[in-house]
């Protein structure tokens, strides 16, 4: 394989779909590794682990299943970017993969060009993490929420001393926060910041990673005191006691 090229594992067990995208991955500059059963594709990424830059996952494989391969994947990579690309259109079926550690998850029949986007965009976030984990200030913690967050390790030392490993997606999501804190940011300006491409009407993405960040950085995720839902405009980091308590009387969650 060239080390010039990130390496993208394609596992989606339809060949017409299969050859297409294999093809267009390469005319994007990746080494492109396609696997069409899901057993064939774990055994790979348990030998492959490091090399890899990138997956672009099916759910509905022969033998193991896309949640499985998502799972156990997880379990030995917290920061690899996953893509989940699959006709299960079920809102239950997006909000467990996310829940499993996907990075971003895409339905069928999906357009080419934004797929290719979203990938461009799961290789950048990961690009920003190798610059945190060895920048100059990767060792800058950055205080959040109920909480501090510590880039170098992606640790976020949350309530009651309780450490967790952010996700890259995740980090990136805090980091946009709190850059624009006291600023209501809509689902849309969430979506082209953290995940780089402009959406249409996939949004569940957004509320399922803003439940993650409220888990391990609030005292009480159902009772959240900085990361807010703004009805009909999205959400915001508040930091303004101001700010929170016109927010709460309004009974804004």
């Amino acid at each position: 394989m060239s080390a010039s090229k990130p390496t993208l594992l394609l596992v989606e067990d339809e060949e017409s779909i299969g050859e297409g995208l294999s093809f267009n991955f390469k005319r994007e500059g990746f080494e492109v590794v396609w696997k069409t059963n899901g057993q064939e594709a774990l055994d790979y990424i348990n030998e492959n682990l490091t090399k890899l830059n990138v997956i672009v996952l099916d759910l509905m494989l022969p033998e193991v299943d896309g949640f499985s391969i998502l799972e156990q994947t997880r379990n030995q990579a917290d920061r690899l970017p996953i893509l989940v690309l699959s006709a299960k259109s079920f809102e239950m079926d997006k909000v467990r993969a996310l829940a499993l550690g996907a990075d971003d998850y895409v339905t069928k029949p999906f357009s080419l060009p934004e797929l290719i986007l979203r990938l461009h965009g799961l290789l950048k976030r990961s690009t920003w993490l190798k610059e945190q984990l060895h920048g100059p200030t990767s060792d800058t913690p950055l205080a959040f929420a109920s909480g501090t967050f510590f880039p170098k390790s992606l640790i976020f030392e949350g309530p009651n001393d309780i450490s967790t490993k952010l996700s890259p997606t995740e980090a990136s999501l805090l980091t946009v926060f709190s850059r624009h804190e006291n600023t209501v940011l809509s689902r849309n300006q969430l979506l082209k910041d953290v995940w780089e491409y402009q959406p249409n009407t996939e949004t569940r993405t957004v509320d399922v990673f803003v439940s993650k960040l409220r888990r391990v950085a609030e005292k009480n995720e159902k009772a959240p005191e900085f990361i807010l839902s703004v009805r009909g405009r999205g959400y915001v980091y508040v930091t303004d006691p101001e700010m929170r308590d016109s927010l709460v009387n309004k009974k804004v969650k």
